[in-house]
């Protein structure tokens, strides 16, 4: 079953951002070999993704997210069915904090996650910064 995750952390004392993509060429192909696809956004401050795939396979990046010392205060933002990928292939995107920042953090503080709110807040979120690049 096809399934959208999104998820939010914030860089570690020991992630580069300056090696940014460098890392994303590594997450990109990982996540192509296991068919998941969907769009990092780095802020400079903020993590924010969305990632869509089998349940299996999302499951199983959860797991590896947990371990990677490169994130901090990692937050599961919301997870639910869908039969359309919205990212068909996985991209990453940097955009300006001032203007992400504050929205973000908002996804981070929800207690208890709705699919139709937090979908309704992150897919925006992540066109805006598409539409920047």
């Amino acid at each position: 079953m096809l399934r959208r995750f999104a998820w939010s952390s914030l860089p570690s004392a020991s992630f580069s951002a300056a090696r940014l993509h460098e890392a994303a060429a590594l997450w990109r192909f990982n996540n192509e070999r296991h068919h998941v696809s969907g769009m990092l956004l780095f802020t400079g401050i903020h993590f924010l993704a969305i990632v869509e795939g089998d349940e299996c396979d999302i499951g199983r990046l959860w797991l590896r997210l947990q371990e990677d010392n490169r994130h901090r205060d990692l937050v599961r933002i919301g997870d639910v069915a869908c039969g359309t990928r919205w990212f068909p292939r996985w991209m990453i995107s940097c955009t300006n904090n001032a203007v992400a920042g504050p929205q973000i953090e908002a996804l981070r503080a929800l207690q208890a996650p709705i699919p139709s709110r937090w979908a309704r807040l992150i897919h925006p979120i992540m066109l805006r910064a598409l539409a920047s690049t």
